[in-house]
């Protein structure tokens, strides 16, 4: 067992650059366990071809900071690094993960609507709601604005608005590519299963030319990392 968790941590440190410390614990108490996980992990990375080891390590940052994954962001900072990722490029993948999250929130919009609506109606006009969820529609390419965005412009127009305002500072990158910004925020929209979100994403990163094979090593990656959480969420337990 030492000789087989020996030649993973050369092979890791070949690839990788140095031994997930989460395969180094699994080793201690179950070597099938540890070289399961190394294996996913080179699936993850080494295995897929349509994404770059650098984006795939961004989006890999990305979804661990909408699951409120610290050590799991951490590894794949590094890893990103490692990859010759810039800061202004981790700065976007943060910025990606903020603007899912805050996204994330509008969910509910549509269930309440209606208990809203008995309390009062939307400060806005019907024409320049008409007017700004049309130019949402033609902008995004949607065959119909996303209903709960309709609903919290009912809700309040104030926040609304400032919605609008912060996706289109957060989403604006300083360096990464705008296709790749939308597959981002699609993993992480997958990751958290907010649905419209992640539909809303996938048509626009389609838009600017992203192709079914980028999309599925998105998908690959974004199951291997939120899985990922009942690991790096167990590692106290494991060193014990």
């Amino acid at each position: 067992m030492a000789d087989e968790m020996e030649e993973i941590e050369r092979f890791a440190k070949s690839t990788l650059g140095g031994m997930p410390e989460v395969i180094k614990l699994l080793g201690r108490h179950n070597v099938e366990m540890a070289k399961e996980q190394f294996r996913e992990n080179m699936a993850m990375y080494l295995g897929r071809t349509a994404l770059g080891k650098k984006m795939l390590a961004l989006t890999a940052l990305s979804v661990s900071l909408v699951n409120g994954q610290a050590d799991s962001a951490m590894i794949h900072f590094r890893l990103a690094r490692k990859f010759d990722a810039g800061m202004l490029e981790i700065l976007d993948s943060i910025k990606v993960a903020k603007m899912v999250l805050m996204s994330s929130t509008m969910s509910v919009m549509d269930a309440i609507k209606p208990i809203v609506a008995e309390h009062g109606k939307s400060s806005a006009s019907s024409t320049e709601l008409k007017k700004i969820l049309g130019q949402i529609q033609t902008e995004s390419g949607l065959a119909s604005p996303p209903q709960n965005l309709v609903a919290l412009s009912s809700i309040s127009f104030d926040l609304f608005e400032e919605h609008l305002k912060e996706k289109a500072e957060l989403l604006s990158p300083f360096v990464v590519d705008q296709k790749d910004i939308f597959l981002m925020a699609f993993a992480d929209s997958v990751s958290i299963r907010y649905d419209e979100c992640a539909k809303t994403y996938l048509i626009q990163f389609f838009r600017k030319g992203g192709t079914k094979a980028e999309m599925e090593d998105a998908l690959y990656l974004t199951r291997f990392v939120t899985g990922n959480k009942a690991l790096t969420a167990s590692m106290e337990i494991l060193k014990w």
